[in-house]
């Protein structure tokens, strides 16, 4: 039997909660269900009795059941809160990182559209990498939810597609973190923000169709009772008066108004973005400080490889703040800007 892509997530995350916060989870081979073993207080946290008990992908009586509809989000907040820190520090000493010259690859990776770059000198550092995750959720007639995890460069303020930092073999506990967690919320907050709003795309579409649908079918109802104000009393099979079908229109438009902004509220979203767990990754790095000149200004950028990925890192437009390879500077302070950002008309 297949397992839905959600019932998949939870059961990840139920084996990933019981592993981290000390206890053990065998699942059976269908992925049905497993037997979990836990110490007394995790058990109570989870809402159970005793210290071992089964796990359930599919509603039950018995155990615990992983539904997003059930209690298994309130238990399994609980118990993170309890058990599991929201913030770790971690650092990757066992990666390689690239030692040879970088002024071609700079030129392949890069497009400088009406400037000129040198490569001046490569630092090898250790660079620290925030995974950020947070609970979005939509709530309007039916609900949306899921967690999105945004990486960001600490030191460049860039986001990356990398979401398996805590994966990684060879991780080891750090001391002391190397960037401060404040400042790298604001920026991946934004990119969550935009992450949701692409995620939930298809929720929020069905959503307004259905509030369309409900519009139209109410119009069209209301629509009918302003024809029926012409038609003669099908009692006295008299015509109404001029002053009998205003009133009526009058209060046929004010029910359908009513009608609309109760039907407005109910099909209105509420959105939830939050953070619920950070970690720093400190990984082996080479920054790259190039000489971008514009005219006759030159300004100093830094740029990052990536060891990971095995490639340079993308830098950030100063207008909107997104991450790019291709960029025009300004005039009078090499400001590096956006394809789409100087196409409006800056000054470049």
């Amino acid at each position: 039997m297949s397992r839905t892509n959600i019932e998949s997530q939870l059961s990840d995350f139920a084996t990933a909660l019981v592993e981290n916060s000390g206890g053990l989870i065998d699942w059976h081979a269908d992925g049905s269900q497993a037997i979990v073993m836990v110490p007394n207080d995790l058990a109570k946290s989870l809402g159970q009795r005793h210290d071992t008990f089964l796990v359930k992908t599919q509603p039950s009586d018995e155990g615990l059941s992983l539904s997003l509809g059930g209690e298994f989000l309130d238990l399994a907040g609980r118990t993170l809160r309890q058990f599991v820190p929201s913030i770790g520090i971690f650092a990757m000493e066992d990666i390689s990182v690239k030692k040879t010259e970088f002024s071609a690859i700079v030129d392949a990776s890069f497009e400088w559209q009406n400037a000129r770059c040198k490569v001046l000198q490569r630092n090898p550092m250790i660079l620290p990498y925030h995974t950020w995750w947070f609970h979005a959720s939509l709530q309007s007639e039916e609900n949306w939810e899921t967690i999105i995890p945004v990486t960001i460069n600490a030191r460049s303020g860039v986001c990356l597609p990398i979401t398996e930092l805590m994966n990684l073999d060879g991780l080891k506990p750090a001391k002391k973190s190397l960037a401060e967690v404040s400042e790298t919320l604001e920026p991946v907050l934004r990119f969550a923000e935009a992450e949701t709003l692409r995620m939930a795309a298809p929720f929020i579409q069905r959503i307004d169709a259905r509030r369309e649908r409900d519009r139209k079918r109410l119009q069209d109802y209301y629509r009918a009772l302003l024809q029926e104000s012409f038609m003669p009393n099908k009692r006295t099979k008299m015509m109404p008066t001029g002053e009998e079908i205003d009133s009526r229109n009058k209060a046929v438009k004010l029910e359908l108004h009513r009608k609309l902004s109760e039907m407005d509220e109910r099909y209105s979203c509420n959105a939830v973005l939050r953070p619920i767990a950070m970690a720093e990754v400190q990984m082996p790095s080479i920054a790259i400080d190039v000489e971008i000149q514009r005219k006759v200004q030159k300004r100093i950028f830094r740029i990052f490889w990536n060891a990971l990925t095995r490639q340079l890192e993308p830098m950030l437009c100063t207008r909107c703040q997104g991450s790019f390879r291709s960029f025009w500077f300004t005039n009078e302070i090499v400001e590096p800007v956006c394809s789409s950002c100087h196409n409006k008309g800056q000054n470049c």
